[in-house]
């Protein structure tokens, strides 16, 4: 594993007291944006907790990161290593690097563009952590950064199981990279590059630990403060959307990369006779939920004919054209399903489909917190 990802030759600097281990290592895969790097780090100085190191790795920003942040780093006190990637690896391939030259138990990621919840967070997560009887996977909720209002992705503090099952149920919950936290060495068991150009990473690898028989929990804990800003801005963005023309091609959003590294997380764990309900489970989840909330998104920030492009990218035939699922097959009676499972799925995209493309958008964001909040307290009900 550590072959193809070397670490020392790649640390530009790091502290004289650096731990070994360290319960936690908060790992930032960072990339230009220093700025809202600092602001983030300022919220790690302020910790009242001593076992974790910073790991900060620099996928060879473009900008003055690595003159600027080391000294910081330095006059911080606090354990860290500063490693400056000298190609770029890709987000992907940058998370990957954080999780594999943690040294922590439990590597604790955070967008270089968050900021931690307050001066107890990491406190907080390592007691909770224990009380759990130190899960494999976990996952926080965070606060938007300027407003202050939460998102509660952890409805309550609890284990949720584990299992292909409980993977495909909770597999949603890690969209949102800052505040998932993984034990290292599993981690480090289920590592692969196969999905380095998704930017999804996270979720195949939660998955995979969760499906093999990891324990997921969720910690009822506002842990990150979301997207900060520097004089009321953001972080720039990349999506040009705001200025696209009309026009109906189809577009890409990454909700079938999601179903693609979902997928693969768990149906290798899986007789071949449930693999399609097990893709009806995971394709219906972003059809009801990630998707109406891709072509509102699309409809306000870019126009009407965008959110049809959103629409053709993700037709059931393209969502299932690449998975063996045979109509008929006289080895596995069971396959009569794949005509239900089709037909559902169909119907279901067509309906959303039509909902989404003509329901008026100040209806559903009025809508859209409470629907989230109830679909998140469905899905981790035990």
């Amino acid at each position: 594993m550590n072959s193809e990802l070397p670490f020392e030759d790649r640390l530009l600097a790091s502290s004289a007291s650096c731990k070994n281990e360290p319960f936690i290592t908060v790992a930032i895969p960072h990339y230009k944006q220093r700025r809202y790097l600092e602001v983030a780090l300022a919220s790690l100085f302020e910790q009242n907790y001593d076992d974790f190191e910073i790991l900060v790795s620099d996928d060879k920003s473009p900008d003055d990161s690595s003159a600027i942040i080391p000294p910081l780093l330095k006059a911080s006190g606090c354990s860290f290593r500063y490693y400056a990637q000298p190609s770029n690896l890709g987000y992907d391939g940058n998370v990957r690097f954080c999780l594999s030259a943690a040294k922590g138990r439990y590597v604790f990621l955070l967008g270089n563009d968050d900021a931690l919840g307050g001066p107890t967070t990491l406190q907080n997560v390592a007691n909770t952590l224990r009380q759990l009887n130190m899960p494999e996977v976990a996952f926080t909720s965070f606060a938007d950064f300027g407003t202050g209002v939460v998102t509660r992705r952890a409805q309550g503090t609890r284990l949720l199981g584990t299992g292909p099952n409980t993977a495909i149920r909770l597999f949603r919950a890690f969209s949102f990279v800052s505040g998932l936290i993984f034990d290292r060495a599993a981690a480090s068991q289920h590592e692969t590059n196969r999905w380095d150009q998704s930017i999804y990473y996270q979720f195949y690898l939660a998955c995979r630990i969760i499906a093999t028989g990891g324990q997921v929990a969720a910690l009822d804990i506002c842990a990150v403060r979301q997207y900060v800003r520097i004089a009321g801005q953001k972080a720039p963005g990349t999506s040009p959307w705001t200025t696209v023309g009309w026009s109906l091609e189809p577009r890409y959003t990454g909700l079938d990369s999601v179903i693609r590294v979902t997928a693969d997380a768990v149906l290798p764990l899986l007789p071949q006779e449930m693999h399609s309900a097990t893709l009806r489970r995971i394709i219906s989840q972003i059809l009801t939920v990630s998707y109406p909330n891709a072509l509102f998104h699309y409809r306000g920030t870019a126009n009407w004919s965008f959110a049809v492009g959103v629409a053709r990218r993700m037709w059931p035939g393209i969502l299932l054209a690449e998975y063996r699922l045979p109509y008929r097959d006289r080895l596995y009676p069971e396959y009569r399903l794949l005509y239900r499972d089709r037909l559902y799925l169909w119907i279901l995209y067509l309906s959303v489909t039509l909902a989404g493309l003509i329901v008026p958008t100040a209806l559903f964001n009025r809508l859209r917190w409470r629907l989230s909040d109830f679909v998140q307290r469905r899905q981790q009900a035990t």
